[in-house]
C-alpha cells in the first residue's frame, strides 16, 4: 500500500490477522527468482503472454535490486562473482530484455512496457594517489548503458542525505530523509537536473517547509502513539560520513 498500489487485504475474521494481499499487480520475491536468469525469464514470459493477448495491458516491471541477485554460475559455484554476474546481466538484459522493452515503444506496438531497476553505485579505488576514482555499478553496466533516464539519490562518494526525525523524551521516529537528487537523460550529453527531495515511507514530497509541515500534520497521530504524545520536536541530522564508497571485487 505504501508503494501506491491498490491492495485488497484478506483478513482472518477471528484474529484480525492479514492472511493475503491481492490487487492489480504481481509480486515475486527471492524465493521464486533466485538468479539473474530467473528474473529475465519471468519478465520475458509476461511479455510473451502480453503478445498472445492474455495480458492486454501496458506492463511496468519494478526490480529492487540488481546487486542482490547473483547469476546461475555464481549460485552453482557457491561463489558470488561480480564478473560472472555482470556477464549474465549483459547477456540476459543487454542483449535480450532491454531490447524488447525499447521495441515496445514503437508506434506499431499496441502496448508500452517499462523497466525500473534499483542498483547501488560504487567507486573503484584510483590506481595512483593522484588518480581519480572510477564509477562502478554492481552487476556491470548493461542496465546503465540501456537506461533512458538515470536517477541518482545521494552522492557517489558519500551518502549525501540527512535524517529528519520526530523526537520526544529520548524516543524518536525517523520519518523522512532529505537527499540530493540528480536526473540524467541518458545518451544525450549535458542534460542533467539536480536538486533535493524528501523521501518518506509513503513516497516522495517536495523539499519545502509547506509540504514537510503537511506531511507532519497528516502523520502526527501515528507518531504520537510511539512517542507518548503529540508535543514533539522535529530535528534534522546531517549524515556526515565522508568515507569514499569504494567497490571491492570479491576475491577469486
Amino acid at each position: 500500500m505504501q508503494m501506491g498500489l491498490k491492495v485488497e487485504q484478506t483478513i482472518d475474521e477471528e484474529t484480525g490477522e492479514v492472511l493475503d494481499y491481492g490487487g492489480f499487480f504481481i509480486y515475486v520475491d527471492r524465493e521464486s527468482l533466485n538468479t539473474i536468469e530467473d528474473v529475465s525469464g519471468f519478465i520475458l514470459d509476461l511479455m510473451d503472454e502480453q503478445k498472445k493477448g492474455n495480458l492486454p495491458y501496458d506492463l511496468l516491471f519494478l526490480w529492487d535490486s540488481i546487486g542482490s541477485v547473483p547469476c546461475e554460475l555464481s549460485v552453482r559455484s557457491n561463489k558470488n562473482n561480480n564478473e560472472w554476474n555482470a556477464g549474465a546481466m549483459s547477456t540476459q538484459f543487454g542483449n535480450g530484455v532491454n531490447q524488447k522493452i525499447v521495441m515496445s515503444r514503437k508506434e506499431s506496438s499496441p502496448y508500452t512496457n517499462t523497466l525500473v531497476v534499483v542498483n547501488k553505485v560504487w567507486t573503484q579505488k584510483p590506481e595512483s594517489p593522484m588518480g581519480q576514482p572510477k564509477l562502478m555499478n554492481k552487476g556491470g553496466f548493461a542496465m546503465w548503458y540501456d537506461a533512458t533516464f538515470v536517477v541518482t539519490f545521494g552522492n557517489i562518494m558519500n551518502a549525501g542525505t540527512s535524517k529528519i526525525k520526530a523526537i520526544k523524551d529520548g524516543k524518536h521516529v525517523e520519518f523522512a530523509k532529505r537527499t540530493n537528487l540528480q536526473i540524467d537523460k541518458n545518451h544525450i550529453n549535458g542534460i542533467t537536473t539536480r536538486g533535493k527531495i524528501i523521501m518518506t515511507p509513503h513516497g516522495f514530497i517536495q523539499d519545502n517547509d509547506k509540504d514537510l509541515k503537511k506531511y507532519k500534520d497528516e502523520n502526527t497521530k501515528e507518531w504520537s502513539k510511539i512517542l507518548g504524545g503529540g508535543d514533539f520536536d522535529v530535528v534534522e541530522e546531517v549524515y556526515e560520513d565522508v568515507t569514499p564508497n569504494y567497490y571491492e571485487q570479491e576475491p577469486e
